[in-house]
Formats: structure tokens, C-alpha cells, sequence
């Protein structure tokens, strides 16, 4: 999977995937080629859905400790 590609971009593929796969007109070798290709923009999604987890944390981290005094607030 590209590092390039934006969660976006991977979110409408992974759908786009899986709404293949639902239409049911995939032969059996297409319908593994599309679930590879689901599992790996899944992962990606995942990945890219903690990275951004975490800086949220970290945010509301900071801004617990300018609540409570703790650091300065720096724009």
C-alpha cells in the first residue's frame, strides 16, 4: 500500500472493494484478488485511524496540563 495514498483515498477503494464483492459477478480468482486488496486497504485505514488516535491524545494531553497549570499556553 502507498504511503502516498490518503485514508480518503483508501476509504472509497476499500468500499468500492467491497461493493464488488457484494455484487457477487466475480469469479472465484477475482473474488480473492478483491479480498487481498480489502484486507490490505483495511490495514492501511487502521493504521492511519491509530496514527491519528495517538495525536489526538497527545493533544488533549496538552491540554490538560495548560488546564491544571502545568505548562504555558504557545501558539
Amino acid at each position: 500500500m502507498s504511503d502516498k495514498l490518503t485514508f480518503e483515498e483508501a476509504n472509497k477503494k476499500l468500499e468500492e472493494t467491497v461493493s464488488k464483492m457484494e455484487n457477487g459477478n466475480l469469479t472465484l480468482q477475482q473474488s480473492v484478488e478483491e479480498y487481498s486488496k480489502a484486507c490490505e486497504l483495511l490495514a492501511y485505514c487502521m493504521n492511519e485511524l491509530e496514527t491519528y488516535k495517538g495525536e489526538i491524545i497527545d493533544i488533549n494531553e496538552r491540554i490538560q496540563k495548560i488546564k491544571n497549570g502545568e505548562c504555558e499556553f504557545n501558539v
